[in-house]
């Protein structure tokens, strides 16, 4: 069967100044002129005043209604000149007779029908303004609060990531991709907010796989909520669209996931651009349960998908890896955490003494907040030397809330592998080097290095003809000390 999805650039809703757009005067006019008519056009449906709950209602039902309406309430402030559009588009007279029964030229009538649709527009436009507020609220309520209050090192990423959503083709599934706390949940918020701020999209939804959250005073929390599954994945984003696309925007009742909320939420997706994040999928078996459901609900609606797991290898899913922060990016997220947190001497300390913490963690931000963190307790030169030897229980936590689920799916040939690249070079050796460490044949670290670089624990790096193998500053840290105690 030919796929019939037609791909839909999404609505243009970037517009937030006080004065109505340009366009809109010739839209109200035409919408007008179509009073009588009885066409499903609508030259005012870039407003969201202007999209029907209903989409079973006929339009021009609905546009003619919506008029009114606004006409009725320019008439207490402007009665002569609603009078007048009653006349000329309501009524269907011609200039000439409204103007015999008004007591007015032709050409007078001509300039305060002009200002008359300019009032309207104006009119239009602050219930507009109205709607797109409360509709950014109510998609707002859907995130989490943000676990930051600015953001280092992601600005070209946000807007590469933004260019890749509100293109309208493929791809529609996106997957921020990248180990445990190099900061995919805070970009994906980052995009979210930005698209939500600039009306890019009909509407919004976040749906979270998170088993368990850091906390950055060193613990793990658990989450209530159990592994996400497709049935779940339905009811959380039918309850965010199917019950707020109803007439009555109060019901937010949880929907039960079946055949028929399916074809709804199906229908809403497709009949205009949405934006989907689903975020923290962090085992295989998710996505390999949840990405058929998701091909068929996408386009035109994007998917934004985070997950520790490189999904490289999926037909028609975009991988987009996260790297980490660069020195300068680290540092300066080191500094500006020190000032949130009252610590001025490690704010005011110069780039020879930080540079200590980025040798020893490199650019993960989950890991430099933890430090910052810790110089409340302890001594810098203490932290560190924690983290290299794998001591004390906030840095352990750290190591069980990164890799732990990632090392326990590793075979013993994997693990072998990873080993062995505590010998590569930081930037990265080939793959004969790591055979020739790990005392295993090509054939077998090939394969253990596929496995490995789509759970995120190490970089491939190089182009078509020569690849590097190499591990990130933390991961180093981490198998020189944890991965002991955890074999043991």
């Amino acid at each position: 069967m030919v796929n019939q999805k037609i791909a839909m650039q999404p609505t243009n809703f970037s517009s937030l100044s006080n004065e109505p757009p340009a366009a809109l005067y010739e839209q109200v006019r035409r919408a007008l002129q179509l009073w009588h008519k009885m066409d499903n056009e609508n030259p005012l449906e870039q407003l969201l005043t202007f999209h029907p709950a209903d989409a079973q209602e006929p339009v021009r039902q609905f546009v003619n209604s919506r008029l009114q309406m606004a006409l009725a309430e320019m008439q207490h402030l402007h009665k002569d000149e609603a009078h007048l559009l009653q006349m000329r588009y309501l009524e269907g007279l011609t200039a000439e007779t409204t103007a015999y029964r008004l007591d007015m030229s032709t050409p007078n009538l001509n300039k305060k029908q002009r200002k008359a649709l300019q009032m309207l527009c104006g009119l239009l436009w602050q219930k507009e303004q109205a709607a797109r507020n409360a509709r950014q609220v109510r998609f707002l309520n859907h995130l989490e609060a943000p676990t930051y209050d600015r953001l280092f090192g992601v600005e070209k990423l946000a807007t590469r990531v933004l260019q890749l959503l509100t293109t309208p083709q493929s791809p529609w599934l996106i997957m921020l991709e990248g180990m445990g706390g190099i900061g995919k949940t805070a970009l994906a918020d980052a995009v979210m907010r930005r698209a939500i701020a600039q009306h890019h999209f009909a509407g919004y939804g976040w749906v979270s796989a998170r088993q368990q959250r850091f906390h950055l005073a060193g613990a793990i929390v658990p989450q209530t909520q159990p592994a996400l599954t497709t049935v779940q994945l339905i009811e959380q984003l039918a309850t965010q669209l199917v019950a707020a696309s109803m007439s009555d925007d109060s019901f937010m009742l949880p929907v039960i996931a079946n055949a028929e909320t399916l074809a709804r939420l199906n229908s809403i997706l497709q009949a205009a651009p949405h934006l989907i994040v689903i975020d923290n999928l962090e085992t295989l078996a998710d996505l390999d349960a949840l990405l058929p459901t998701l091909r068929r609900l996408a386009n035109p609606t994007k998917f934004l998908l985070t997950s520790r797991a490189s999904i490289y290898n999926e037909t028609a899913t975009y991988p987009f890896a996260i790297p980490e922060l660069t020195e300068a990016d680290a540092l300066a997220l080191v500094r500006h955490e020190a000032t949130l947190r009252n610590q001025p001497d490690l704010a005011a300390a110069s780039t020879a003494q930080l540079q200590p913490i980025y040798a020893a963690v490199g650019g993960n931000p989950l890991a430099l907040r933890l430090i910052v963190g810790q110089t409340h307790i302890h001594s810098l030169p203490s932290i560190l030397d924690d983290l290299r030897l794998a001591r004390g229980e906030p840095v352990q936590n750290l190591y069980t809330y990164i890799y732990r689920q990632a090392w326990a799916a590793l075979d013993e040939r994997g693990q072998e592998v990873l080993l062995a690249m505590l010998h590569a070079n930081p930037q990265g050796d080939a793959l004969d080097f790591i055979a020739d460490v790990s005392g295993m044949g090509s054939d077998d670290v090939r394969n253990a290095l596929n496995y490995l670089v789509r759970l995120n624990l190490v970089d491939g790096r190089g182009g078509l003809n020569q690849r590097r193998y190499s591990i990130h500053a933390l991961t180093r840290s981490f198998l020189q000390e944890q991965v002991l105690q955890w074999r043991d």
